[in-house]
């Protein structure tokens, strides 16, 4: 509907045309909401500053209140910052004669209980072991019947070959035969057992309880047991384990 003005001067009644705006919403509605949005943009913008504000003041708090690398490391850094004092040549002395004991110690205990060793001297282990060569044996090992092993007889280590063990009944034919036990023994050796002349042993021969016969593989060389007898077990010290030729490869 149209609207009416009463103009002042003259006294006659004008006729007002609404505008397009107020054609299109009557109840100013548009204008209404437009007003809210733009007032609570408003209200907004102040919150989210006083939250960044918020959050920049915890984070400065935080800040202020951890302690610097400088404050952590403190001790540290005094510590370090002090000089070693040097150690005197008396304590390196000592520390490197205990490191020698401790070695020397090592080794003595591993030859005495665990590993045997000499230098083999002599041809009468020939060709398994030759004269000059590095003999090692495994104590820890029980010996066994056949087995080469280093033993002990007059003072002197030496290398041989165990023929019979306790109960073994050891006996040479006239052909130059070992016999175990009335059987001829399966081994390869290549030249023939004979008895030693001027012997006190007598065959067949009885091998006592603790002991073992050893032979040489060079039977020619008749330093063995058929001179002197059986060997004490206790005096074995263990199968061999490997040689080293020092000489005559």
């Amino acid at each position: 509907m149209g609207l009416k003005k009463l103009n002042d001067v003259t006294g006659i009644t004008e006729d007002i045309q609404p505008s397009e705006e107020v054609i299109r919403d009557p109840d100013n509605t548009a204008v209404i909401e437009e007003t809210a949005d733009a007032d609570r943009e408003e209200a907004k913008e102040p919150e989210e500053t006083q939250e960044s504000l918020d959050t920049d003041d915890s984070q400065k708090l935080a800040a202020a209140e951890e302690p610097s690398p400088a404050t952590k490391n403190g001790k540290n850094s005094k510590k370090s910052m002090q000089p070693r004092k040097p150690v005197s040549t008396k304590r390196l002395a000592v520390y490197l004669m205990i490191k020698i004991g401790v070695i020397l110690l090592a080794l003595w205990l591993t030859f005495e209980f665990v590993l045997g060793m000499t230098i083999n001297q002599g041809n009468n282990m020939h060709p398994a072991i030759n004269d000059g060569d590095l003999v090692v044996s495994l104590k820890l090992q029980q010996p066994y019947l056949n087995a080469a092993v280093l033993y002990r007889h007059d003072g002197r280590t030496s290398a041989g070959r165990i023929v019979g063990l306790p109960g073994n009944v050891i006996d040479i034919s006239e052909n130059g035969e070992l016999l175990i036990d009335g059987s001829i023994a399966a081994e390869d050796i290549f030249y023939p057992t004979q008895k030693a002349e001027g012997s006190d042993i007598r065959f067949p021969y009885t091998v006592e309880d603790g002991k073992a016969f050893i032979l040489n593989d060079y039977r020619i060389d008749n330093n063995d047991s058929r001179s002197f007898g059986a060997v004490d077990i206790g005096d074995i010290d263990g199968p061999v384990l490997f040689t080293l030729r020092r000489r005559g490869f």
